[in-house]
């Protein structure tokens, strides 16, 4: 078998690179492109040298394992503080899960592909770059949806929603740009379910639980909106804030995790009480 040196010195580079990349994304840590280049350089000369090494396999497997931490040193450069720590860590963390994770994909999607009788077949360059190309696009997709759900959760707070005697737990998602009022109030968002839970549907179609109205702008108009005089209860880190407020309903709750879209103003009251109370 042919072996082309500048092929195999392309792949690993690519290979490398694009890992590297990844790693350095899903750990959201900036660095310079030429920086990850000339690592993913690195690692692809290394990568030819190693057949000539013949170590022991033990050793082998150390020096590929320190090798691919100094490829991620390579683009941070001077480590200075815990933090600057911490997000190196993280970083060959990365590295090491996609370049395992990705290498035994490709191994189970093309392994069954070149094991014919003789074990000489071989998968095209071609073919495993495609397959390469689109792991990639899946792993920067999955990155982009555990950052989404991790901001949405940042943002959601424990709930107790009262109207009366009556009150229900819920999740309330904080809308910096929720600054609605009404005679004094901060106005929440809630979905109709919620109303419904809270008052009976009895009340709510005999319209005698509604107390003012808002008119309010949106894309496809003006149009106005039945409130409802209740309480909320948000669970903080600082502990437990109390406000009154007015609850609209609105139909873009219906499919959000959360069920309430808490007013930007409620955690900026001054009115708190304990959690147990």
């Amino acid at each position: 078998m042919e072996i082309y040196i500048e092929y195999a010195w392309l792949e690993n580079f690519l290979y490398d690179g694009v890992l590297l990349w990844l790693a350095f994304t899903a750990a959201k840590v900036k660095t310079r492109l030429w920086k990850i280049l000339v690592s993913a350089g690195a690692g692809a000369g290394f990568a030819l040298l190693v057949p000539y090494l013949r170590l022991p396999a033990a050793a082998g497997t150390a020096v590929k394992l320190a090798m691919g931490c100094l490829l991620c040193l390579l683009p941070f450069g001077r480590l200075r503080g815990k933090r600057k720590w911490g997000r190196y860590l993280l970083t060959t963390v990365l590295f090491f899960t996609l370049s395992f994770g990705f290498g035994g994909t490709l191994l189970a999607i093309y392994g069954p592909l070149s094991m014919g009788e003789t074990a000489t077949k071989e998968v095209p360059s071609w073919l495993v770059f495609i397959g390469f190309a689109v792991l990639t696009a899946t792993a920067l997709q999955l990155v982009k949806i555990l950052y989404a759900r991790k901001s949405l959760h940042r943002c959601l707070y424990d709930c107790r929603v009262l109207a009366g005697e009556k009150y229900i737990r819920t999740e309330g998602f904080f809308d910096s740009g929720n600054l609605a009022r009404k005679n004094g109030k901060p106005v929440c968002f809630v979905s109709p379910a919620l109303l419904y839970d809270l008052w009976g549907g009895e009340l709510l179609e005999e319209g005698g639980q509604v107390c003012d109205e808002i008119c309010i702008s949106t894309l496809t108009g003006t149009k106005t909106i039945p409130l409802y005089d209740g309480k909320i209860e948000v669970e903080t880190e600082e502990g437990t804030i109390f406000s009154e407020v007015y609850f609209a309903p609105s139909k873009n709750m219906i499919k959000r995790e959360y069920t309430v879209l808490l007013n930007a103003r409620i955690l900026e009251e001054t009115e708190r009480k304990n959690a147990a109370d």
